[in-house]
């Protein structure tokens, strides 16, 4: 979480029995003074950390945000002394409608008959095919595994077809809103390897990925599904380039750039 100083100056008042005016002019001046410090404060901190009040522009990014907020906004907070903290709960997988909601993403990748009493099934990879479809990012390929879709997006990316989606390694872009920010327990080793190498390392060690809503205070904000049994965005602490930074419980693996929206 960022904290932020209240700005001070000051604040001189010089009394001269002579003046009257002047006196009371200062003494209604002074409160004034102190309310436009209090609101330019206020200002330049509502933009800047937390979660992001005001809905995406970019069309995968609002799909993701809308999800959220049907929810509950259910937030947690990574870096620095906030390790993971919850700030916010939602509406859990199991409870109405999510879990008919759940369904629905379920049903994007061919199972509409698996839903939030599911329990055995994670369905954030479900989640992430259900937001590129409705938000029109066309040839997304959609399936219940991260690692399924992610190294289908490998394969056509190094097999010199048109793709809209471009993988890169953590630490060679920075996200924007409407890409993904995926983990998974191999980090970005794939990166270097062979392309069948890279392929079985990307589709057996993916773990997870969050769609990017926004960019700022420090913070990638990132909604993704079954995470905390809800729709959940994530901030995660971002470098001074804007790249993801090492975050406590997550191994980076990959950034998908979406070209498509």
């Amino acid at each position: 979480m960022i904290h932020e100083r209240l700005p001070f100056g000051d604040v001189r008042v010089c009394w001269r029995p002579q003046s009257r005016w002047s006196f009371d002019l200062v003494d209604l001046r002074l409160p004034a003074l102190l309310f436009l410090v209090l609101l330019l404060f206020g200002c330049g901190t509502a933009d800047r950390g937390g979660y992001a009040d005001r809905p995406p522009t970019n069309r995968t990014a609002l799909v993701a945000w809308e999800e959220w907020t049907r929810f509950g906004r259910s937030t947690v907070v990574y870096g620095g002394a906030a390790g993971g903290y919850t700030n916010r709960a939602g509406v859990s997988e199991r409870s109405e409608p999510l879990s008919s909601r759940v369904g629905d993403y379920w049903g994007s990748c061919g199972h509409p008959e698996w839903n939030g009493h599911t329990s055995s099934r994670p369905w954030s990879g479900a989640f992430v095919s259900w937001v590129m479809k409705h938000s029109g990012a066309g040839g997304f390929p959609a399936a219940g595994r991260h690692g399924q879709y992610l190294s289908a997006l490998y394969d056509r990316e190094h097999g010199s077809r048109s793709t809209a989606f471009l993988l890169h390694a953590p630490n060679e872009y920075s996200p924007k809103p409407g890409d993904l920010v995926c983990s998974g327990t191999a980090g970005a080793s794939w990166r270097y390897a062979s392309p069948a190498m890279a392929h079985r390392r990307i589709d057996s060690t993916a773990s997870h990925c969050d769609v990017v809503t926004d960019v700022r205070g420090g913070y990638v904000q990132a909604v993704g599904g079954n995470v905390k049994n809800s729709v959940t965005m994530s901030l995660y602490p971002i470098d001074s380039r804007g790249r993801l930074a090492p975050t406590p419980g997550k191994l980076w693996m990959m950034v998908v750039e979406n070209r498509a929206t």
